[in-house]
């Protein structure tokens, strides 16, 4: 078992495969046959669409939540407590350690669902896949430090995280040749609306006052969106260009995971270490305001919550495309604000007019890019049976 389902986008040959050996069937049934195995294909693959579209949101609220948590029980959204810009490398490490979970996952799933095929072994091969993995692990491990630190020193950083939607179009369009629709840029500003307009009540809010550490955060946080957006598309060529498509997506998207995120965890933790901020990790877990036991779920939880999100995010750069894994993952952020406000802020601030809007704009930007695929499966469907037709 395992979905093997393409993006309505990438050209396959399942069609053409499955018409070896039937020829001298009625037509009729072949037809039948055939239709009933893409209509199969076709419902698999939107299941696993809304599957990854709900591991992406829920990641987003809770890793949102826990991290919000985490600040205000070290302490960290006080204004002038140093501690503020201090713990990047650790939010980097956290965000990429909870790996062996996924990867116990993958083992089991290809326990209990062998599907495993002979595929190609040239050296050549796993040489492509090794630079895929290193060169994603690499891009992890900056952007989660680049984003860890432009989120603690800048209070412009989630309008610049917006412009990583505009990074990922111009990226998918030059590495993926991906091609766009009217229905796909409604999705990509109405989801960049959504969050630019998101007023930010996180508890990591930094200080105005820091100018020089301003700069810093802005520019950091730049360069995160850059490599983020640039890590999306490379986990698209790979799964266009480097993986087989005998391979169970299943399998490949947990591979990715894994890899990836084992490679930026050995760089964060060389990283913790040379910035010595593993110091700090004692007094955190020592002045926790709800104790050292909660300390720790604290960041097992949002190591989890973090990897729910990032696996949902490859899973739908596998079944669509990196655009799509973006919006999502934008579509999401003022439903996580709603919940940071309701947690956090219940007596001090209200869910303002703008929020719902922002809400509003987000499951609207959903929608659209939803319908943009619909359409494209629709029209691969007419296409197949016209071309059934005329065998």
């Amino acid at each position: 078992m395992g979905f093997h389902t393409k993006s309505p986008d990438r050209i396959t040959q399942e069609e053409e495969e499955a018409n070896i050996g039937v020829e001298n069937q009625p037509r009729a049934t072949t037809s039948i046959a055939l239709d009933r195995s893409q209509n199969l294909k076709t419902r698999n693959w939107w299941i696993c669409i809304f599957v990854c579209s709900g591991l992406v949101v829920t990641g987003r609220v809770l890793s949102t939540l826990l991290l919000n948590f985490y600040f205000i029980q070290t302490g960290r959204d006080t204004c002038d407590d140093p501690k503020q810009f201090k713990g990047t490398w650790l939010q980097s490490f956290v965000q990429n350690a909870a790996f062996p979970s996924i990867a116990f996952i993958f083992l089991l799933w290809r326990s209990s669902f062998s599907t495993h095929r002979e595929t190609q072994s040239s050296s050549s091969f796993f040489g492509k896949l090794f630079i895929l993995y290193l060169s994603l692990g690499f891009l992890s491990a900056a952007y989660s430090q680049l984003y860890a630190i432009g989120r603690t020193h800048c209070v412009f950083f989630f309008w610049i995280f917006t412009t990583q939607l505009i990074f990922t179009s111009i990226f998918t369009a030059i590495i993926n040749k991906h091609k766009f629709n009217r229905w796909i840029i409604l999705s990509i500003v109405l989801s960049g609306v959504a969050t630019g307009i998101t007023s930010s009540d996180d508890a990591y809010y930094p200080c105005e006052s820091e100018g020089w550490k301003m700069s810093y955060g802005a520019w950091c946080a730049f360069f995160g969106t850059v490599a983020f957006s640039l890590s999306l598309c490379i986990m698209q060529l790979g799964f266009q260009k480097v993986i087989p498509n005998t391979e169970s997506r299943v399998s490949t998207v947990m591979l990715m995971q894994t890899n990836a995120s084992m490679i930026a965890t050995l760089i964060c933790l060389v990283g913790l270490f040379i910035s010595s901020e593993y110091k700090d990790i004692k007094e955190d877990f020592e002045t926790f305001k709800k104790g050292k036991p909660l300390y720790v779920l604290s960041l097992i939880g949002l190591s989890l919550a973090w990897h729910v999100m990032s696996l949902g995010l490859v899973g739908l750069v596998c079944l669509a495309s990196s655009i799509f894994s973006n919006v999502v993952n934008f579509s999401a952020t003022p439903l996580a604000n709603i919940f940071v406000v309701l947690a956090f802020r219940f007596m001090d601030d209200d869910i303002e007019w703008f929020k719902g809007g922002a809400l509003l704009a987000g499951i609207l930007g959903f929608a659209s890019y939803v319908y943009s695929l619909y359409k494209a499966t629709t029209k691969q469907e007419i296409a197949s049976q016209t071309e059934l037709v005329r065998v």
